[in-house]
């Protein structure tokens, strides 16, 4: 008994091992000279930023870490957010992006404006702020973001939609991108959010475009599977039906409205809304897609048929293994094995203890199995 009681803490010790297990450190110790003088850190969305704290919750928010570096008299002020996956992160970078930032190459993807330097990297948005910003401070924030322990494999893909926004014309920074109400509220869209479809795992990617009359905006909302885009179209085509201006509505595009509302059409309309702008959509595959803003028909059109869904079959990569999953096995391992023992413990004490137990109280009685039976001898010698 003393024995089996023993064994408790240690399975206990180590089946609390992987779950207490802290996570991993999101910002340096130093980086490029940069030497950290303080810091602190958060798991609350709303301790990162009190304002956006439910549009970070909806991007897959876990933690941040806020410190101070320090190198030759000068300072860095950076926040780091961690999110469940790199969609996540990409969703927060294009939340915070300002008009007046330029594109750089830091991480996956980086816009600068003077000091003030936004990036991410797989699942980590960094936020970064120069107190005197040199020449070198891009560089050196590259040296950051290769020391950044993110995620990899398919967690740290770019969001569907964004995939297939056009490059040509694109006004860099300008990309927008949703995944519920709180998000999409502030991508200040034509669209309501209740035909969106969030409750139906909608996504939603916008991003502006350089025409020849100003600038227009392209929206793709991403379902799941075709038949739920199609379901969502015909919403969007019930919405645009009502929004459209009565002065400009043509007898022909009330049939082309109802064409529309069948599963084999594959074809671009452009509808006059009654707040003085029109709206060119199509549906291709699982992708709605819409442009509007200060652009010619002939534009729009070329705009909404320069997305076209194309299902990407691929072979799944292996896990890289590292040296975190290593030990997770070998922990794991350990747990599995001082269960089994513990198992077989007190079977065998139940088993080997009761009989010895009734024994030692009832030493008068004898004590036999239902089944047991005599044995017929035969004396052979006689």
């Amino acid at each position: 008994m003393r024995r089996r009681l023993q064994l408790v803490p240690l399975w206990l010790l180590l089946a609390a091992l992987p779950a207490g297990a802290a996570a991993p450190a999101l910002l340096p110790s130093s980086f490029s000279g940069w030497q950290l003088t303080e810091h602190h850190t958060g798991r609350a969305a709303a301790q990162a930023d009190a304002v956006n704290a439910d549009a970070l919750s909806e991007f897959g928010f876990t933690d941040y870490e806020q410190a101070t570096y320090e190198r030759s008299g000068r300072k860095l002020y950076i926040k780091a957010a961690r999110f469940s996956n790199a969609t996540g992160s990409y969703g927060a970078f294009t939340l915070f992006t300002q008009p007046d930032m330029i594109a750089e190459q830091i991480g996956d993807g980086a816009l600068v404006s003077n000091g003030h330097i936004l990036f991410y990297k797989a699942d980590v948005l960094v936020d970064a702020v120069f107190e005197k910003p040199t020449v070198m401070s891009a560089a050196e924030l590259r040296a950051l973001s290769d020391s950044l322990q993110t995620v990899s494999g398919g967690a740290a893909s770019l969001p569907e939609p964004v995939k297939y926004l056009p490059s040509q014309s694109y006004l860099p920074g300008s990309s927008r991108y949703a995944v519920g109400p709180a998000t999409f509220s502030r991508m200040d869209s034509i669209l309501p959010a209740s035909i969106a479809g969030f409750d139906k795992s909608a996504e939603v990617a916008t991003g502006d475009y350089r025409t020849g009359n100003g600038i227009a905006r392209l929206t793709i909302l991403s379902y799941p599977t075709p038949q739920i885009a199609m379901q969502h179209f015909r919403t969007l085509l019930d919405w645009l039906s009502a929004a459209r201006n009565p002065a400009m509505v043509q007898p022909q595009e009330n049939a082309r409205l109802e064409e529309a509302r069948k599963p084999s059409f594959q074809g671009t309309l452009t509808l006059p809304l009654n707040t003085g702008t029109e709206v060119t959509f199509r549906r291709s595959g699982p992708l709605v897609i819409l442009v509007s803003g200060s652009i010619s028909k002939s534009e729009a059109i070329s705009l909404v048929q320069s997305v076209n869904y194309d299902a990407d079959v691929r072979m799944l990569q292996p896990t890289p293994v590292t040296a975190s999953a290593l030990s997770r096995l070998i922990v794991g391992c350990f747990v599995l094995v001082a269960m089994i023992v513990a198992v077989f413990l007190v079977l065998g004490l139940f088993v080997g203890g009761t009989p010895f137990l009734l024994r030692r109280m009832f030493p008068n009685r004898e004590f036999k199995h239902s089944q047991d039976i005599e044995i017929i001898k035969l004396n052979l010698r006689d």
